[in-house]
């Protein structure tokens, strides 16, 4: 099952969005309760002005407690029509001077405590604010704190509480729908480059490999940097498989006009014996045909391995084994195996399996088919620091003249004065760029006594 396409852009801008709906939340519970605190500051210092108000006002007639409420006390409480206002004034001894008897009491005042104290409570079935002031009247033996208790129901206080927290969310709803806009103008002029770079691909030939040289943002430059490397290694690919297929060509083309042309004869030849000479040749050559389809076939197969399979570790020992296994019984016999005097247990190397078994395969077919006679030596050692492994496999055929060691190594070159050795010149070849692609090479040396050795050098795995 695909799973469904995301994108970066509403990510962001959603994640924002929620950043900023969090962030709403906040400050939305922040303005709310400043705008209750500042109302219940605004409209305590009116309660508190109205309870001293009628504290003053509190007489001693004839021995008795007596007040004479002002009505610019309750005037002021009732400024607002929704607004509902009691009071109670009450002795020391807590008994109604005047006012409502069920008003909740306050609490006994500490001694010269003349700061007015605020209380919340339900009256009357409504929220009150209750503020409470004291006032020490001497009279006697009955002198002590009259408490002046002044209440008044909260809309008003509500109301500039909510009116507050209106004209505060206002601007900040304003504020992160701007921020928002901005976010997503900053987003799209972030993905500028990336819409510059999809435009030049875009408008690439399908053969175009370059390096993109569009500016990027340095955050995405790594990202460019592997596309260009992998766009690197993909032209080598190609560059590789359009030489093999051009060589190809040109070999199998002169290859099957031979063939062709002998066929030609032969079907005009009346003599069994040149016929059957004809014959032989069109074999011949479709034999060398088809080795060299082989070897070009690996050669592509090795090319798409070694960039695709990476370099596993595996055991170069157990490698020539197999490839020894996969000869004909009678070549098995001519390949003979040094004693493995080393230090190291184990040849372990870095590359391409499929690589290295050709690299081996090829090393012991040019060996056999040049030295027929003879048996081949193959020696596998390591370096003494353990850092190396070296790989001979030495005949005692011709050899090849120093003039011909590095031409030999190329693509469909092979040494003078062995025509008369059927092969197609890539054998070699497809050895060397084994080795290379196992970060090693390969080495023709002279033998002495005479006869090749072959020798691969590849660091050695740890």
């Amino acid at each position: 099952m695909q799973r469904p396409q995301t994108s970066i852009k509403r990510d962001i801008l959603l994640g924002a969005i929620s950043l900023l709906a969090i962030l709403g939340v906040g400050l939305f519970l922040y303005v709310r309760n400043f705008s209750l605190n500042a109302a219940d500051t605004a409209f305590d210092r009116v309660l508190a002005a109205s309870a001293f108000s009628i504290a003053d006002s509190i007489r001693v007639d004839d021995g008795k407690l007596t007040v004479e409420l002002p009505l610019a006390s309750l005037e002021i409480l009732g400024a607002a029509r929704e607004t509902r206002a009691f009071y109670a004034v009450r002795a020391p001894d807590h008994s109604l001077i005047t006012g409502y008897a069920d008003l909740p009491d306050a609490a006994k005042a500490r001694d010269h405590d003349r700061s007015p104290s605020f209380s919340d409570a339900v009256y009357s079935g409504a929220q009150v604010r209750i503020g409470t002031v004291w006032r020490y009247i001497d009279f006697g033996e009955k002198s002590g704190w009259v408490n002046v208790s002044v209440a008044e129901t909260r809309e008003a206080r509500s109301q500039l509480a909510s009116d507050i927290l209106k004209n505060s969310l206002a601007p900040m709803a304003l504020a992160g729908l701007v921020i928002c806009l901005l976010i997503s103008k900053g987003l799209n002029r972030a993905w500028a480059p990336l819409v510059a770079l999809e435009a030049e691909l875009t408008k690439r030939a399908p053969g175009d490999l370059t390096p993109i040289r569009t500016p990027i943002p340095r955050e995405v430059s790594s990202l460019v940097s592997s596309l260009n490397d992998f766009m690197q290694r993909l032209e080598g690919v190609l560059n590789t498989l359009r030489g093999i297929a051009v060589d190809t060509t040109h070999d199998m083309r002169t290859r099957l006009a031979s063939i062709r042309a002998l066929a030609e004869v032969a079907a005009t030849e009346t003599d069994p014996g040149l016929l059957r000479s004809y014959a032989g040749r069109v074999l011949a050559n479709a034999i060398d045909a088809t080795r060299i389809v082989n070897q070009l076939l690996a050669d592509a197969a090795i090319a798409h391995h070694i960039e695709t399979s990476g370099s596993p570790r595996c055991d170069f020992l157990e490698l020539y084994l197999e490839a020894v296994d996969r000869l004909p019984t009678e070549n098995i016999q001519r390949c003979r195996l040094a004693d493995l005097s080393t230090a190291h247990d184990d040849f372990p190397v870095c590359g391409a399996p499929l690589a290295l078994r050709e690299l081996i395969d090829n090393l012991l077919d040019n060996a056999l088919k040049y030295a027929p006679e003879s048996t081949i030596d193959v020696d596998l050692r390591t370096s003494v620091d353990g850092s190396t492994i070296e790989f001979d496999v030495a005949d005692r055929g011709p050899g090849i003249p120093d003039k011909d060691k590095t031409r030999v190594l190329e693509r469909f070159q092979r040494g003078s004065g062995q025509s008369h050795v059927a092969g197609s010149g890539l054998g070699l070849n497809i050895a060397r760029n084994a080795a290379a692609s196992a970060g090693g090479n390969l080495a023709l040396l002279d033998r002495p006594g005479g006869g090749l050795v072959a020798r691969v050098t590849l660091p050695r795995s740890p």
